[in-house]
């Protein structure tokens, strides 16, 4: 039933905003299989990524396309999906087809959950993820980094994630070394999107 909930908003949408025409879908499809071929997948873990499944798409250290899944912090049920397109690669394929932005993100939404939302909610044990909005960004974010913190001493990280943040000493002190190395990556990735 949600499937086909699904599928009408989508024509409905389709209607809207341009004439279905199979060789714009495809047309489109090709671009952003061709622009996925040339990025590395990926996933940040997901206690280090404030509790939300992502997958991140990279292209010369920058994030072109990136999937979230967002969870229940109580219940851990999945209530929403939405992608994000980098908006220069939108508006190529806006230009050069002469569509309505809308359009093109609704068949991009339908194309990657279709191919990527289905095999990554099985393997991180929820097959019920889907995408319900894709969206364009024009600030791309730099990729997911996972920092080796075997070579850290337990006392740089501790100082750097101080000297980061505004969490008392005494609290980053009594992390376990899991739970610091955790917050190291999850710091270190904030700071270096911030330019620092």
């Amino acid at each position: 039933m949600k499937d086909l909930i699904r599928q009408i908003l989508r024509e409905e949408v389709k209607k809207r905003f341009t004439k279905s025409n199979q060789n714009i879908q495809k047309t489109i499809i090709r671009h952003m299989e061709k622009l996925i071929s040339q990025t590395t997948q990926i996933n940040p873990p997901l206690e280090e990524n404030y509790g939300m499944y992502s997958q991140e798409w990279c292209k010369n250290g920058k994030v072109v396309v990136e999937a979230r899944y967002h969870l229940d912090d109580e219940t851990d049920e999945f209530f929403d999906g939405d992608l994000y397109i980098d908006s220069k690669e939108i508006d190529f394929l806006s230009n050069m087809l002469q569509v309505r932005k809308p359009y093109i993100l609704n068949v991009i939404a339908e194309w990657y959950d279709d191919n990527y939302t289905n095999e990554y909610g099985q393997k991180v044990n929820h097959p019920e993820f889907e995408i319900y909005d894709a969206m364009e960004t024009d600030s791309p974010r730099k990729c997911y980094e996972m920092v080796d913190t075997n070579k850290l001493s337990r006392e740089e990280m501790i100082d750097y994630i101080f000297d980061k943040t505004l969490w008392n000493k005494d609290k980053i002190e009594n992390l376990s070394d899991d739970e610091l190395q955790s917050k190291y990556r999850s710091v270190y990735n904030v700071v270096i999107n911030r330019g620092e």
